[in-house]
Order: C-alpha cells, then structure tokens, then sequence
C-alpha cells in the first residue's frame, strides 16, 4: 500500500517538473541562423497592364426614328437585315398627309389668284392716275391763264392725289398677296416634307440590330421621335468603352495596345488600341471611373455588340531587359541581419545624396552622362554634341543664375526647358527618339537591393528601377549585374 503511494507521488512529481519546464523551462528564441531566399537578376521581358471591363458595341449606332405620328403601313426590313444609307426600310400610312398636301395645294392656287387679282387692281388705278394726271396739267395750264378758277384747279388737285393714294393701297395690296402667297407656298413645302417623311430610310450603311415595331402598329411622334429601328455600321470594327478606375487612368494614353477576351469564346485573344480617354468622370458610389474607348477588327463578325469584353491595356512594355523580382524590392535586413549589410559604394564623382543616377533627364548621371546617352542613342554627329552641350549648358547656367538671385528655380520644368533648347539642335526624328527617352525617364525611380555574396553577406545595392509587372521590375541601371543573387527574403529558423 505504501509502494503504491510513493509511486503515485513520483509520477505526480515527475508531471509537475514536466509542466514547469513546458512553461518556464523551452526557450523559443530563434537559434540565430535565417532561411535565405535568394533569386538572379535575369533578362527577361516585362509587360505592365491595366486591367478593365466594358461593352462591345458599334462604331456608329444610329437610333431610327419617326418625326411623325401615324400607322405603319409597310416594313421592308428585319432583325440582322443589311441595309444601305437611302434604301427604304418602312413606310408610314400616308393618306392624312395627302391630304394635307392637297389642301395646301388648293391654298396655294387662292393665293396666287389673289395676287393676280391686285394686279389687275393696280393696272386699273394706273389708268386712273394718268387720266388724273392729265385733267390736273390741263387745268394748271388754264388756271395760270386766268380761264379756269381756283375751285376747278383745287378739285383738280384733290382728284390727281387721291389717285396717287390708290396706288399706294394697290401696291401694298400686291405686296400683302405675295406674302400671304409664300406663307401657302411654305405650308405646301412642309406638307410635302412631312409626306416624304411617311418614307422611313435607313441613315447609313450597316446592319439592322434591333426592331422595335410591327405592321399596323401606331407610332405616336409628339414630344420625342420614337425609335423604329437601330441600325450599326461596319460591324467589321468594332469599340468597347471599358471604365477604368482613376488610379490607374494616368497610365492611359491614346495608341497604347490592348487585348482582350469575351466569355462566348473562351480561350481566344482579341487585339485593340486606344483610341480615345474621354474626360468626363462617372462617379458611382464615390468610385470614380473614366471612359476609355478601344477600337478593334471583327474578323468573322463574331463579336456581337453587347458582349462584356475583359481588357488588359498595355500601359508599358520592355523585351530582353535585367529584372529583379519584386520581392528584392520589399526586402529590408532587420534585427541580426543589420550586421551582415556592407553599405554600397558611391559612384565615384558622385555628389552626396545622388546615389544611382539622378532622374533630371534621360540617362540620369548629370549633364555628362545625359550627353553620351543621347549621343549613342540618337546617332549624333560630332556637330549637333558640341551645339546640343552648348545648349544644356546655357539651360544649366540659368536655372544656377536663378539660384543665385534667390528665386528658386522649378527643377520640375528642366525637362520640358532642355527639350526646348533641343528642339533647334536635333533632327524631328532625333526629336521624336529624345522625347520617348524623356518618357523613359520620367517612368524611372531610385530603389535599394540587397545581393548576397560568397560569404553571406548582404551588399546593399543602389539602382534605378522603371517598368514593373506582377512579378518582376525591370532595373534601368545601377549596380547590378545579369546573374547575381538579388535576396527576397529572410525568414529565421526556430
């Protein structure tokens, strides 16, 4: 009984120094040594996209409609029907309409009588006038005699105005008539236009892609023209207007290429462009998208209008550059791993501050390495380097004049002033090449990389990084080489 209770005690003591050692006793400090994960800086190409999503439609889609109200009495065309721009496709009852014509043919017909009518008028007051016109000079010829009396030459003269007065009314009369003639000529020219419009003809050439209206049915035109049919050109081209976030809409410019895909055919790949980045906003539920219009070939006329196409515009794209994962961006040594970094060595001449390259202009290095850039990319001769370096150099000493005085110079405009100064030293195709360096540039940032040698140590590495994807970013220049080991990440080992 007593061997049963030491054993007991024993195995209850043994537990308690077990569970004492479990919380007190393991130690989860990390042994010091790290699981390092390297990979190579390698030349590969790197393509940069936006992603978006938008309706296929037609180039031009025209809405047909009716500017008159009435019956249709005839369609000529149906769903997928081709059409060209004048050919007939409906036609509206047009007996009201005829009739209208006719009514102000007939009013048309009056007035012309009418103004006929005041013509014959004043042919009458004319004769009038000039029998007036005759007693008045035969009665002024004897009442400067002495033989007619002052009564007779002041009936004389009443009669000869009063016939000059009816001659006024007559001529206003024709004029009145004449009008009133246009006016029926006017409402006779609408009655026919809206007769002609009884005929309902297709705008353009294309494609009947929907019809909204039957034989017999009643269009009713009042405040807005009803739509009878929609038709859509040249389906052989067609546009997506695809919404793009405005995060990404400063990376969209016009001609960059797209591609895309529709669900109706999955695992085909269709090519686009930019055309057009409207700039009004739509603004829904606080995000705001932008518009973004791609055209594209329809070989076949499979793409149907309607359909959602996801789009990957190409926003940037490099072939056969160095590229480091985008995890060497991310990696920075802390806690023990700060002793193992040998900090990078400045470029020699290189001011503090300015290591890997300087962003002012294409090539990064200052006015000298600028200059054998642009020498050796754009094949300048020995004449346009000397006016081109004379050129920069007048830009540089301006912007340090500026400094001087006390005004500080607006770095950000040194770009756009070199290009100026360039523009009278370089050829427009050098122009053109110098330009897309300067984008190039623009596009470039510092970035710090950590390579690890022979010995395990992380040398800290200064670049110049531009066109990134969703794996790797493409390194413009720096210190680094095809082939070493860039580190991505460092995770301790318990």
């Amino acid at each position: 009984m007593i061997t049963k209770m030491l054993t007991g005690a024993g195995a209850l003591l043994l537990a308690l120094i077990a569970g004492l050692w479990f919380f007190f006793g393991r130690d989860d400090t990390p042994t010091g040594e790290f699981t390092i994960q390297t990979a190579e800086a390698e030349t590969t190409d790197i393509r940069r996209s936006v992603s978006a999503s938008g309706s296929v439609r037609a180039r031009v889609t025209v809405e047909v409609g009716s500017q008159l109200s009435g019956q249709l009495a005839e369609i000529m065309v149906d769903y997928n029907s081709p059409v060209e721009a004048g050919q007939v496709i409906a036609r509206i009852d047009p007996q009201t309409f005829e009739t209208r014509v006719r009514e102000s043919e007939a009013a048309v017909a009056t007035a012309e009588a009418q103004v006929e009518l005041q013509r014959a008028s004043l042919q009458r007051v004319d004769a009038n006038l000039a029998v007036a016109q005759e007693e008045f000079a035969r009665i002024e010829s004897l009442h400067a005699r002495g033989i007619a009396s002052d009564a007779a030459f002041q009936t004389a003269t009443a009669q000869l105005e009063s016939a000059r007065s009816e001659r006024a009314v007559a001529l206003a009369q024709i004029t009145n008539a004449r009008a009133a003639l246009q006016q029926r000529e006017a409402t006779l020219e609408g009655a026919r236009i809206d007769l002609e419009r009884t005929v309902i003809r297709a705008p353009i050439d294309g494609v009947v892609i929907d019809r909204v209206v039957d034989v017999g049915q009643t269009v009713a035109a009042s405040m807005s023209a009803p739509t009878l049919f929609t038709i859509a050109q040249d389906l052989s081209v067609v546009q997506i207007d695809a919404q793009v976030d405005e995060s990404d809409i400063g990376q969209i410019t016009q001609g960059q290429p797209a591609s895309f895909s529709v669900d109706a055919f999955p695992g085909r790949t269709y090519e686009g462009r930019v055309e057009q980045v409207r700039l009004a906003a739509t603004n829904t539920a606080n995000v705001v998208t932008y518009t973004v219009v791609i055209t594209a070939d329809n070989p076949g006329g499979r793409l149907l209008p309607g359909m959602t196409a996801n789009l990957d515009i190409i926003t940037g794209e490099r072939e056969g550059v160095l590229s480091v994962p985008n995890g060497a961006l991310r990696f920075r040594p802390s806690g023990p791993l700060e002793d193992r970094v040998i900090a990078a060595a400045e470029p020699a001449g290189a001011p503090q501050g300015q290591r890997g390259g300087r962003r002012g202009g294409p090539g990064g290095g200052g006015p000298g390495g600028m200059m054998a850039r642009m020498a050796e990319e754009l094949e300048m001769t020995e004449d346009q380097q000397r006016d081109a370096q004379e050129a920069m150099r007048q830009v540089f000493s301006q912007m340090r004049a500026q400094a001087e005085s006390g005004t500080p110079p607006d770095r950000s405009a040194m770009g756009a002033r070199i290009a100026e100064a360039l523009s009278g030293v370089l050829t427009p195709e050098q122009m053109a090449r110098y330009r897309q360096m300067q984008a190039a540039a623009s596009e470039s940032q510092s970035a710090t990389i950590y390579v690890q040698n022979a010995d395990g140590m992380f040398e800290e590495r200064n670049i110049r990084i531009g066109v990134a994807d969703n794996q790797r970013t493409e390194v413009l220049g720096g210190q680094l080489e095809a082939g070493e080991a860039v580190v991505t990440r460092a995770r301790p080992v318990e």
